[in-house]
């Protein structure tokens, strides 16, 4: 069963929502973005978080040097809302 939640965060002087869809898959936990602008989806490698591990969020298509301020955003809100404190 999938679980939802919604995030708030700021980009570029707005206030952003968007919604989270929770799924278990046998390796990891897959956060699912939706319900954002397309410009601003546009703006991310994807719509796919993966947690690795306790406290490790990344976004599943982007490289490992690959971040922006918008990324770091989006994770921080997820992180925030699953009460854990470090990305």
């Amino acid at each position: 069963m999938a679980r939802i939640f919604t995030i708030n965060f700021s980009y570029e002087n707005a206030l952003l929502t968007a919604m989270i869809a929770v799924r278990q898959t046998p390796f990891f936990m897959e956060y699912t973005i939706s319900m954002l602008p397309s410009d601003i989806m546009e703006q991310l490698p994807g719509n796919k978080i993966i947690s690795t591990g306790p406290n490790q969020l990344i976004f599943a298509n982007a490289t490992l040097d690959e971040s922006s301020v918008l990324m770091n955003e989006i994770l921080h809100a997820v992180a925030a809302h699953l009460q854990t404190t470090t990305v």
